[in-house]
């Protein structure tokens, strides 16, 4: 009977010890921090111009008008290659530029047997080939203006001909040049030029 009741006691005890054991809270989970992922930013899309167009010469100029500016009996003369073009000023950059300048035309209108003619020289050119056909009119003595986006450059003189007029009109990457009798000619006939340029051109601002 001894042995039984010590197997009790100890029973109780073991017991007794167990329910005065400190409880262990469970841990409390952490919240995981969440990361957001970052969003690359979209690249700018650039804006792709359309290259340079000049129309071909009996637009650029029409005969009607022509015949308004120089004479009633103007005809037009043909056409040249630009890289064989010289004229008749004392610019030397201007043959180099129409060398390689691309797009490019050189159109001739006048009174068929006689001396009388004038022409148009439309290019498209470099920002280093502009600087220094601009340069270059500046020490010939060419008088500049600049209206809104056009910059031009004006010449009025004689030959052993007579009165000779050259204007130069350059918008944007394009240049106009015409080569005629007096200031307001060449000026009248070059600013058609650019309506015309304008017009084939209408997203490059010229």
């Amino acid at each position: 009977m001894k042995r039984s009741h010590g197997v009790v006691v100890a029973a109780a005890l073991v017991a007794a010890l167990a329910a005065c054991a400190p409880i262990t809270p469970e841990p409390t989970p952490t919240a995981t921090a969440t990361t957001k992922p970052t969003l690359a930013p979209s690249p700018t899309p650039s804006i792709s111009l359309p290259p340079l167009a000049i129309p071909d010469c009996e637009n650029l100029l029409p005969i009607a008008l022509a015949r308004d500016f120089f004479s009633e009996n103007t005809e037009f003369l043909g056409e040249q290659p630009a890289s064989e073009f010289t004229g008749r000023q004392e610019i030397a950059s201007l043959p180099v530029v129409l060398g390689t300048a691309s797009p490019s035309r050189v159109c001739f209108w006048g009174i068929p047997n006689s001396g009388g003619l004038f022409w148009i020289t439309v290019a498209g050119i470099t920002d280093a080939e502009r600087a220094t056909l601009q340069g270059e009119l500046t020490a010939a003595g060419y008088a500049e203006t600049t209206m809104g986006t056009v910059t031009a450059f004006e010449l009025e003189g004689t030959n052993e001909v007579g009165s000779v007029g050259f204007t130069h009109l350059f918008a944007g990457d394009a240049w106009i040049q015409c080569d005629g009798v007096s200031v307001g000619f060449s000026g009248q006939v070059a600013g058609q030029a650019l309506d015309a340029m304008r017009a084939a051109n209408p997203a490059l601002g010229l």
